[in-house]
């Protein structure tokens, strides 16, 4: 996977305190995130990814297992960071029934 070619480069990096927004739920935003389908989207989704009560314990085993509260500047310079990434979104797909998603996974 690449960036896309930004038009300029990136002049500033904005740092933000995460910890009132852990308090307020704890787990990842995007488990969070509603989108109003109309019947021809909803059909067009990969019927794994619907929450249900037969994966939400499995998402939530998922995130327990793997989410970090936490993550140092000097995690970035970990290589082992990228392969546990990986491996991540990989039970993450399978999770899902998504199959190869990303590049790594072919």
């Amino acid at each position: 996977m690449r960036l896309p070619r930004a038009r300029r480069p990136s002049t500033k990096v904005l740092i933000f305190d995460l910890c009132e927004s852990m308090k307020n739920g704890g787990r990842p935003a995007c488990l969070r995130l509603r989108v109003v389908l109309n019947d021809a989207e909803r059909a067009a989704v990969s019927g794994g990814v619907w929450m249900n009560d037969a994966l939400f314990p499995k998402l939530d085993a998922w995130i327990d297992r793997h989410y970090r509260d936490r993550l140092a500047p000097a995690d970035f310079a970990d290589p082992q960071l990228l392969n546990e990434s990986r491996a991540v979104l990989d039970e993450l797909t399978t999770l899902l029934g998504l199959g190869a998603v990303y590049d790594f996974q072919r």
